[in-house]
């Protein structure tokens, strides 16, 4: 079959791009050929060229010339045409954030000195016009074509917060797709009170999968030792939000060094904050490389999602310190309560059974922990209970791609 995928394949995004090339080479493993259609909205594009640096945006371009390419489309008929052109067989929607959307409740805001609203701004991708991610696309292609949903997610969407027009047409949308999984338990939530569908299951992000799917060649120890001169024992040290006193992290890089390991600066994708350290991996910075960085690591201590999944699927110990998460808001959004469920990396531990190396900067009830206990936690990962998760993810993802493709092969 030729399969068009769709997901976040060019948006500067380590992980983002690296759970495309996986899906990419499962495909093409099974005897298929996948085409990514090529989807990046003006708007969408306008944000990140403000937030990523130049440089570090050329990278990610490049990188996705790694990809089956269609051309290049901004708007949804030109999706719907490129489908038509390139006699697409089936759809293929996924992994990552494509559910996310902003309520209209969560669109405007208390100005802080005048007693009026201020409405956001919302780009194609958190709304339902004309984003291609929700599905209603395919109510207008003028053949009779199949489409599934895989492991998608919501970014902790505040569903509860839809109005009835929202609902309605978030479920018109998504009604168009055969088969949904998606990539956590909020998510799953989120769909069933939209559309009362009782077949929705939880599936793997495809990076739990990159080692079997990857069709690139991921760069040895020995050459990123050599590439970033490294030493053989290191740490990675990835934060960007600021939340922690600069005090933590020196006490934080006193501890790894107590422990005869290497601290090592590692970018998020809008910067680098080294730490004033020796060692640093600098920007620009290629997702093959980002990849094979955590996975010959010692362990890696930071923010994001994607470098959890990265160190859960080599058995890399790491400490996550979580950034994500809605809230229930009330008293016109004056009090707010963090609600853990919906966060996306508690999530993925949680499914680990591994959440004593997790910390939330939401949670009230639970300390963050001191720089010696973080250090603690990597020199005393459970290796070998993170090897066995790790296969059963494995497994789970590979069964839940063939249930995938024989739907879409079915006629």
């Amino acid at each position: 079959m030729r399969i068009g995928i769709i997901t976040y394949h060019f948006v500067p995004n380590f992980g983002a791009q690296l759970q495309c090339i996986s899906t990419i080479g499962y495909l093409k493993n099974k005897g298929h050929e996948p085409i990514v259609l090529h989807w990046y909205p003006y708007d969408l594009d306008e944000m990140y060229a403000k937030r990523i640096p130049a440089n570090q945006l050329k990278e990610h371009v490049e990188f996705a010339q790694n990809m089956p390419l269609s051309k290049l489309c901004r708007t949804e008929i030109e999706v719907i045409n490129e489908i038509e052109r390139l006699q697409i067989d089936a759809i293929f929607v996924g992994s990552d954030a494509l559910f996310k959307y902003i309520p209209e409740s969560r669109r405007s805001f208390l100005h802080k000195l005048f007693p009026h609203f201020i409405k956001s701004n919302v780009i194609s991708v958190e709304d339902i016009k004309e984003n291609i991610y929700q599905g209603a696309f395919l109510g207008k292609i003028k053949h009779n074509i199949k489409a599934v949903a895989f492991s998608v997610s919501s970014q902790n969407c505040p569903f509860m917060e839809l109005n009835h027009f929202e609902k309605e047409a978030i479920n018109s949308s998504i009604s168009h797709y055969g088969l949904i999984s998606v990539r956590d338990e909020w998510t799953k939530k989120m769909i069933q009170y939209i559309t009362g569908r009782s077949d929705i299951n939880i599936t793997p992000d495809p990076v739990f999968a990159f080692n079997q799917n990857c069709y690139l060649k991921v760069p040895t120890k020995a050459e990123i030792l050599s590439k970033y001169s490294l030493p053989e024992k290191y740490v990675l040290i990835s934060f960007w939000t600021k939340r922690l006193k600069t005090e933590y992290f020196y006490n934080l890089i006193k501890e790894i060094e107590k422990n005869n390991l290497t601290p090592v600066a590692f970018p998020m994708p809008e910067h680098l904050l080294d730490f004033g350290l020796e060692h640093k991996i600098e920007l620009p910075l290629s997702p093959i490389d980002w990849y094979a960085l955590i996975k010959h690591s010692q362990g890696y201590i930071g923010e994001r999602m994607h470098p959890i999944i990265v160190c859960l699927h080599n058995a890399i110990p790491f400490y996550s310190f979580d950034e994500y998460g809605t809230f229930k808001k009330s008293l016109l959004g004056l009090q707010k309560k963090h609600i853990i469920s919906s966060s996306k990396t508690y999530l993925v531990i949680k499914n680990s059974n591994l959440e004593d190396w997790h910390y939330s900067y939401f949670d009230k009830e639970k300390a963050c922990p001191s720089s010696k206990d973080v250090v603690k936690k990597i020199l005393n990962f459970p290796t070998e209970q993170c090897k066995k998760f790790a296969k059963q993810t494995l497994k789970h993802y590979n069964n839940s791609m063939s249930f995938s493709l024989t739907y879409l092969k079915n006629d």
